[in-house]
């Protein structure tokens, strides 16, 4: 069967484990060249569009849409037309994972198995207690998990007994017909790749970063008649947040112990400041990143940030796009929260949390009058930032957001 081959769960970055099958691009019968669109796989931070890695005709199709699969799992089977069902029955039980690559956007060819003979017709019931990932569909194993009914119960009506969701449904159906014992509905579901990995770095942040906040507040009133009379000149709009990260940017260039990466016991400072942005999408938290912020004008900035952040919530961004920032800001003002701490995301040493705009008394030259302010947090790690470094960074970005004319 030297014609056969296998498409497997390809690894990006050596902390991938799993990934999430978000949709197939292809279609089982169909012949692919080099390059073609496969499939698209969620991994811990992005969707990543998989091609062809050869060409040949794509013949069975075995992982789910909505199913995590480990790395070196088989996916999918390429074989040529002369090859019968059986053939690629036997393939795929003599499957066994390989070493999978570390290119990104690469799919492992696993070598072909020696010619094993077709496996022999049998009973469609299942072995008792025999419980095997090939014996339940992935759909079926959700379903069942959801339901609280255990799969040893069930005997599958698909190929050598394979457990379907309309097994798991009818013997659903037959058990609420039996019993008035009374279930509370329940869901249950596997975190994605990109949550298991954003639950990793935040509690390998948290745990081993002594993290310390400085909190300061800033009177923008003149910010945002700045903002103002930039919309109103006509071009693109900007937002306050675009002129809170140019700001930020310039502040960083002249406060480089927060620009910053401390990898082991080295500390790597930048010469140019590129921010990330947090953008929360439906299915996690991302951080595209706008490149040497100090160099960019506010509407330069602006256009990069929306043109990020829309690919972001679509699932299109490159890895490119999300790895390298030397300093995050995290804006969640729009939800109303005056003030938050963020976590650091490592290798970086600090991160901005920045609150809602918002009206306030303030005192101006001795006189209470009223104003327009917004609370910025820092969370700075104090193996590489003292507080008195932190405390001067807020001053000057107080200072720069205080003259707007300056950004």
């Amino acid at each position: 069967m030297s014609n056969v081959r296998a498409i497997t769960m390809p690894k990006w970055g050596i902390e991938m484990q799993e990934g999430l099958i978000t949709g197939w691009t292809a279609r089982v019968g169909e012949t692919l060249a080099v390059g073609d669109p496969l499939l698209d796989v969620e991994t811990d931070k992005i969707v990543n569009a998989v091609e062809s890695p050869y060409a040949g005709t794509l013949r069975r199709i075995l992982a789910e849409d909505g199913s995590s699969y480990a790395v070196g799992a088989l996916l999918a089977v390429y074989a040529d037309a002369s090859v019968s069902e059986d053939e690629i029955d036997a393939f795929i039980a003599a499957f066994k994972p390989a070493e999978t690559s570390f290119e990104p956007g690469g799919v492992t060819e696993v070598p072909a198995a020696a010619p094993v003979e077709p496996p022999p017709t049998v009973s469609s019931a299942p072995a008792e207690g025999v419980e095997t990932e090939g014996r339940v569909s992935p759909i079926a194993r959700k379903l069942a998990l959801k339901l609280g009914i255990d799969l040893s119960l069930i005997t599958g009506t698909g190929p050598n007994g394979r457990i379907s969701k309309e097994d798991v449904e009818t013997f659903a159906a037959a058990a609420a017909g039996t019993t008035a014992a009374h279930v509370n509905p329940a869901t249950r579901e596997r975190l994605t790749p990109m949550r298991q990995a954003i639950a990793r770095r935040l509690l390998e942040s948290k745990q081993s970063l002594p993290h310390y906040r400085l909190e300061r507040t800033v009177e923008v009133s003149s910010l945002l008649a700045h903002r103002a009379a930039l919309n109103a000149a006509g071009g693109a709009k900007v937002s306050v947040n675009d002129l809170i990260v140019r700001a930020v940017g310039l502040s960083l260039i002249a406060h480089p112990a927060l620009n910053a990466h401390l990898v082991g016991d080295d500390v790597i400072r930048y010469g140019e400041a590129d921010v990330a942005i947090a953008v929360a999408t439906p299915s996690g938290l991302l951080t595209p990143v706008l490149r040497a912020v100090e160099s960019q004008s506010v509407a330069a900035i602006g256009a990069a940030s929306r043109d990020l952040a829309e690919r972001a919530r679509a699932g299109k961004l490159q890895r490119s796009e999300i790895e390298g920032a030397t300093f995050t800001v995290s804006n969640l003002g729009m939800y109303g929260l005056d003030r938050f701490d963020a976590i650091i995301n490592p290798p970086q040493v600090a991160i901005l949390a920045v609150g809602a705009v918002r009206a306030a008394a303030v005192v101006q030259e001795g006189v209470l009058a009223a104003g327009t302010v917004c609370t910025f947090t820092l969370s700075a790690d104090h193996r590489v930032i003292d507080g008195a470094v932190g405390a001067a960074f807020l001053e000057t970005l107080a200072q720069r957001l205080a003259q707007p004319a300056t950004l």
